[in-house]
């Protein structure tokens, strides 16, 4: 709150100054107001008996919103408000069990939430009566809702290792996802009520499970400077789907079916060096409505480098790399065959000294 009457307090100044005028630089589509109240409370406990420890609690929150806009058609700015009022309960337990003095068991049985963000529910939108389309925000969406376990078996290894896997199941309502659809209400007129709506919407029956696979450790059990080397790596393979408001079946926005992580490094006499690669697999950027133009990312791999090297106490230098191999990313329509962007960064490499006080 403070940092936005700041920024008030700082446009007003130039805009009497003639320095800034907010009808020529920010869109009447583009402005909108929203307030979020949340009330919450929550209890919770723990229990230790011998080698089992577990943690118990309850979270109340109750939310009120109210988004203010414009709907911008031929010019016209027509003023919008919608509010919403809602109150969610989140459960959860945890339960560690210590099967040895380096092997952790753990189990949770957890709730949450994810709102979608102010932007996504403004009620501003502009309308194109050419193209019959309505883009914008969305204020009827509801958050996003999950319940779901985790489970985890924890080897710790010298050298600050770790060797894990790990498992977790989510039944999630009202998945967030950026689509289309019909108007299919006056809420922009009767005549609009055809119209494509272009905008963030809710799905329902949602379920992703996940997989992983971790190693990290330092190899301290080498001899002399060899020491200093270690590996961090994991491999997460994932799987989940949900109904779009037409009932189709679609895959995640943003889920890849399998991630690879793996880091070489060496930290010993103050130099820390890591090589990083990354590599993912194909994955959904849009759902269409039909499900026969879904938008795709192709798999993407990535190879980074990070230098460090201590001069003194509070003295150190760096170097780092970034998309060593030049990769360039591909978004296809439907199949590989059908590509519509091609998006490339380059590399990048910075380097500098720090100084700590």
């Amino acid at each position: 709150m403070g940092l936005r009457q700041d920024l008030d307090a700082l446009l007003a100044k130039a805009t009497s100054a003639g320095l800034y005028n907010a009808a020529g630089n920010v869109l009447p589509q583009d402005r909108f107001a929203v307030d979020e109240n949340i009330l919450s409370a929550y209890a919770q406990n723990k229990w230790t008996l011998g080698k089992w420890e577990v943690l118990a609690g309850l979270r109340v929150e109750s939310v009120d919103l109210e988004s203010r806009g414009v709907a911008v058609a031929s010019g016209v700015q027509t003023p919008m408000t919608a509010k919403q009022s809602y109150t969610d309960l989140f459960p959860s337990i945890h339960v560690n069990y210590e099967v040895t003095d380096d092997i952790q068991a753990r189990f949770a049985v957890i709730s949450g939430v994810a709102r979608p963000s102010f932007g996504e529910i403004r009620t501003s939108v502009s309308v194109d009566d050419i193209a019959e389309t309505v883009s914008g925000g969305n204020p009827d969406l509801k958050p996003e809702r999950a319940f779901g376990f985790d489970t985890a078996l924890e080897w710790y290894l010298p050298g600050a290792g770790l060797l894990s896997a790990s498992a977790f199941y989510r039944q999630i309502d009202d998945v967030l996802f950026d689509s289309h659809r019909m108007v299919g209400d006056d809420r922009y007129g009767a005549a609009r009520r055809d119209y494509t709506y272009v905008t963030t919407l809710n799905g329902s029956d949602g379920k992703m499970a996940g997989l992983e696979l971790a190693y990290m450790q330092q190899w301290r059990f080498l001899p002399g400077p060899l020491s200093g080397f270690g590996f961090q790596g994991n491999v997460t393979f994932l799987d989940g789907e949900f109904k779009t408001p037409e009932g189709i079946k679609s895959a995640f926005p943003g889920l890849s079916d399998t991630l690879v992580n793996a880091s070489i490094f060496y930290e010993k006499y103050g130099l820390s060096a890591r090589l990083s690669y990354q590599w993912r697999n194909d994955w959904l950027d849009e759902p269409s409505a039909d499900a026969t133009d879904h938008t795709y990312w192709a798999a993407t791999e990535q190879l980074d480098l990070s230098l460090r090297y201590q001069v003194r106490d509070g003295v150190t230098v760096y170097f780092d790399a970034s998309n060593l191999t030049d990769e360039t990313g591909m978004r296809y329509q439907g199949h590989a065959n059908r590509p519509i962007e091609a998006e490339g960064v380059g590399r990048r490499f910075m380097g500098g000294v720090r100084f700590n006080f």
